[in-house]
């Protein structure tokens, strides 16, 4: 390692051997007792002679569930990463919901409801960390403003009726490009059994939960050990039959079934929800700074742009030092208070939640500066707007059969009988007469789409942008979505909440 350093450059990572007693690891399980660190990771930095020191730890919890934490002595924190399924249950299977064997305050006919469980994910997730909290740190006072939440994943266990029903849905959604993702993107990746979508604010996948179970870093092989340590099968792997019938799903089956969605925000993705929607949003300041910063930014970008590309700036430049001085103002403000970053707390200071409340309360001095707290707080309204993001994604990738050619035009023909009535009542001469739709330009979009998806067809060349919107305008008005695929197959059946994910937990 040390020959390979150039003297005063660059980093280099080193592992120091554990200085503890051989007694003190269980080589088995990876555990240190006595609360020791397993490994010791340094970084040194050359250029600046220092090296800093991280020591990395996991522990086995009482749901068979390895909880890796890190401790960073120079930056003074622990970081603990791990999925809160796994943590309470051993697995991802489950998902972080009441259930209906559990104790739990709610009326178990609403437990199936998705939109109900995403408006109590708040109180169960700050319940959840509090007694996190009480069960590792016991006798140590922490400060919620010190408890910090970096990164949260929301992930959605979509159920099919047998494994192949899965896999085909995951092929159709493979077909549609999201209008969110640009055409000149390099971050959507389809592999076999999933679709990985990243930009510079979050990742968002779609996976065949099976695949990824039995993989050789999935949880079937660490079900399958923990089984051959206990010495008992608390984990059910493979699925029981009784005379060549299932009596009982196992683990592996299970996961067979399921497509899981996931989106992970990280605290870029979450300032940006929280600058957007929730930053001073009753501040009449803050929303004239808003308004001020779109109507200097046009011409800002125009003289970007006319400078990348060598054009005169001149009048643009006469343009922007027009602007009242108030309104320059706003635009550096509302730009530097955009794109600084955010630390959500589960506490803030008085200050700190005024500077999130008002633009004044930001200003640093009198020449304009504004210097909003970086530290925010975590709250249900920072948490709902992140719901609102997984489920429109979960929602863009939704696939229905496309229906027969027979039930389409009967579609067309109620169509345009409801046209034939609202163009009758209307006054003679009127302009706000509809147009009926042709059965061969519906019959038309059909034969297209029973190979292809409208965004194939546009790559492909088949069919202009343009035609493609009136393709989608035209579905619309008899009824079908644009992600509908003219299969001529039954409809795949899928969950679209938690009824079925409760039905098997009772079985």
């Amino acid at each position: 390692m040390e020959a390979l350093r150039k003297e005063g450059e660059g980093q280099y990572n080193s592992v120091v051997d554990s200085p503890h007693d051989q007694e003190a690891v269980d080589f088995e399980t990876g555990e240190i007792s006595k609360d020791r660190f397993l490994q010791i990771k340094q970084v040194h930095y050359a250029d600046s002679g220092n090296t800093f020191t991280s020591y990395r730890n996991k522990v086995l919890t009482s749901s068979h569930y390895y909880l890796a934490y890190s401790v960073r002595i120079d930056r003074d924190y622990v970081e603990m990463n791990f999925s809160i399924p796994k943590y309470l249950y051993g697995t991802n299977i489950m998902q972080f919901v009441p259930h209906k064997f559990e104790e739990h305050p709610y009326n178990n006919e609403e437990l199936d409801s998705l939109e109900f469980n995403a408006e109590i994910t708040f109180e169960r997730l700050i319940t959840f960390i509090d007694n996190f909290m009480n069960d590792w740190f016991k006798d140590i006072e922490i400060s919620k403003e010190d408890i910090e939440i970096n990164r949260l994943d929301l992930c959605y266990n979509q159920y099919f009726k047998l494994e192949e029903d899965s896999l085909k849905y995951l092929d159709y959604q493979k077909r549609i490009k999201k209008k969110y993702i640009k055409k000149t993107t390099k971050n959507k990746v389809d592999w076999g059994t999933s679709i990985f979508i990243q930009n510079d604010r979050y990742a968002a996948k779609i996976y065949h939960k099976g695949s990824e179970y039995a993989s050789s870093k999935g949880e079937r092989k660490h079900h399958l050990a923990m089984n051959k340590k206990l010495g008992r099968e608390h984990f059910e792997v493979e699925s029981k039959y009784k005379d060549g019938v299932m009596v009982r799903e196992g683990l592996e089956d299970t996961a067979n079934r399921i497509l899981r969605y996931e989106i992970t925000f990280k605290k870029p993705f979450m300032t940006y929800l929280f600058k957007k929607h929730l930053f001073a949003r009753d501040c009449t300041a803050w929303q004239q700074a808003q308004k001020d910063y779109k109507e200097v930014n046009k011409v800002v970008k125009k003289i970007r742009e006319n400078r990348i590309k060598g054009l005169s700036i001149y009048h643009l430049e006469k343009q922007y030092h027009n602007f009242s001085p108030e309104k320059r103002v706003h635009h550096k403000a509302y730009s530097k208070i955009l794109n600084r970053s955010n630390t959500f707390s589960l506490a803030i200071s008085e200050t700190a939640r005024r500077e999130n409340e008002s633009l004044h309360a930001c200003l640093k001095d009198d020449k304009g500066n504004f210097e909003p707290s970086k530290a925010a707080l975590f709250t249900k309204e920072l948490l709902n707007e992140m719901f609102k993001v997984f489920l429109n994604f979960k929602e863009e990738f939704r696939i229905s059969s496309m229906d027969k050619f027979t039930d389409t035009t009967k579609r067309v023909i109620a169509y345009n009988n409801d046209v034939e009535k609202y163009n009758k009542s209307l006054p003679k001469g009127s302009k706000e007469r509809k147009a009926r739709i042709s059965e061969n330009y519906i019959n038309s979009i059909l034969l297209h789409l029973q190979t292809h998806s409208f965004d194939e067809l546009v790559q492909m060349g088949v069919i202009s942008s343009r035609t493609k919107y009136n393709y989608i305008k035209a579905l619309d008005k008899i009824g079908l979505s644009k992600n509908h695929l003219a299969v001529d197959s039954v409809e795949i059946e899928k969950s679209e909440d938690f009824a079925h994910y409760h039905q098997i937990l009772t079985f």
